[in-house]
This record gives C-alpha cells, structure tokens and sequence, in this order.
C-alpha cells in the first residue's frame, strides 16, 4: 500500500476547525467527502498541524494510504469538488513510514492586524485601532527565542507531554495596513499564537511593562496570558519537511 500525502491551503471562517469531528464542517470533513466521491471508498486523511475554527491555512498537509492509483488529474477533480474556500495544491508520493505531523521539522504562523477600519480585510485580518510601541513589543517579541517552555501560552483544554517548543524566528513586520507578527517553532501548543499576540499586544500598550512579561513567560500560568485574539487574524502560513517528497505532476 502507497502512502501519499496532500498539500491544502483553506479559508477557516466558515468552517469548525481543521480536523475532523462531530456536527461540525472541518476541512478534513470536506476533503474526505470529495476523496470518497471520486474513488468510490472511504480515504482516512491524518492531519499535520490543527487549526482551530476560524483560523486560515495557507499550507497545510494531510497523509493517506491506499492501493489505488493516484494521479495529477486528482487535484483538477478534488478542487471541482471542493468549496472555493478550500484548495487542493499538490499530491506528493512519499516513503510508507512518512507521518505528515510528526516528521514535520518547522512549522510557521502569522497574524494580521489592520489598524484602520478595511471592509477588505474583515474575516482575514484583526482590526486594533489602538496605539502600540513597536519597539517594546519588538524587544519582548526577539526574547522568545531564549525561552523553551510555553506552558503559560497553551490552553489547559488539551492533551499534550510537553510544554516545550524551539521558537527559531518571532518578529513584527510593519505593512501598508498595519502590522503582522511572524513566528516559527518546531512545534505550537494549541492556542499558543493567539496567547501571545494578545500578551505582546498589551506590552505594546503599556499594560505591562517588559520586566512583567517575563514574569509572565515563566510563570507557566495560562490565566496571566491573555488568549482573547479573534482567529480570523491567525493562519498557519509553512510546514517544512525533510526532502523526502516526491511531487506527482
């Protein structure tokens, strides 16, 4: 049996997260419905990075099995039977122990915020009409990268073994309608973005000083976190794997 694995981009807003569950509308919900559809059998996806509700993936990866042929013609048919708000971008053909979550090696977010009311951006970008010092959160934001645990930025609500993660790049960019934060880790923890956008948003304002927010890095207590960032700012924007994928085209 091949394993393969298939590259998605998707528009969260209308949808209950990215993994399937019940009652709700989930991209791997609708990419299995158009599987089954066009080969006629039920195909199990395994994701490779969660979103939540309401959160955007502009690169996202499923891994599945099968004994059936799979050829270039079955993006061009998923994509017809496809939503607009979800795209099929590339099937690679990879080795049969390729986990599309675990053997993930970076995984990168970003979150938009525009600063002056944009009926263009509503559903794709966080509109913060509030003066911030971008040198502060600057300052704060580059020392993420000296710190390894996050327990303070993960929701309790969620099963892991560990707090650790390996931030390798955390920045601001400024941008033509306000600005976007920049991270990339090996791995997140579930509602770890939003946590710290909405915690480095206050360092901005000066609700907290700096010294403060390293207080609170460390306290591994998620309630001085503030988690409150909408998910229609956040999307999962690059997921790198060792070079073991064979592109189908």
């Amino acid at each position: 049996m091949a394993r393969y694995f298939l590259e998605v981009s998707y528009d969260g807003s209308l949808y209950g997260g990215f993994q399937i569950q019940a009652n709700h509308q989930t991209i791997q919900g609708e990419i299995e419905k158009a599987l089954e559809t066009i080969f006629r059998t039920p195909i199990s996806l395994t994701g490779a990075s969660r979103t939540d509700a309401g959160v955007h993936g502009m690169q996202n990866f499923f891994h599945f099995d099968t004994d059936l042929q799979i050829e270039s013609k079955h993006i061009y048919n998923m994509n017809a039977l496809l939503t607009k708000s979800i795209a099929v971008k590339a099937l690679y053909a990879v080795p049969s122990d390729a986990h599309a979550r675990f053997d993930a090696t970076k995984r990168a977010y970003l979150y938009k915020i525009h600063t002056q009311k944009n009926p263009f951006l509503e559903g794709r970008s966080w509109f913060y009409p509030f003066a911030v010092n971008m040198e502060l959160m600057q300052e704060a934001t580059k020392s993420l990268l000296t710190y390894t645990h996050f327990e303070t930025f993960s929701k309790k609500s969620t099963q892991v073994n560990t707090f650790e993660c390996h931030i390798t790049k955390a920045l601001w960019e400024m941008t033509e309608d306000g600005y976007t934060f920049h991270i990339e880790s090996n791995r997140f923890l579930r509602g770890m973005i939003r946590g710290l956008v909405g915690t480095l948003l206050q360092v901005g304002r000066g609700q907290i000083s700096l010294e403060k927010w390293h207080e609170i890095v460390v306290s591994n207590n998620e309630q001085l976190a503030d988690f409150s960032t909408p998910a229609h700012g956040l999307y999962l924007s690059l997921i790198e794997y060792p070079p073991f994928l064979k592109k189908i085209v």
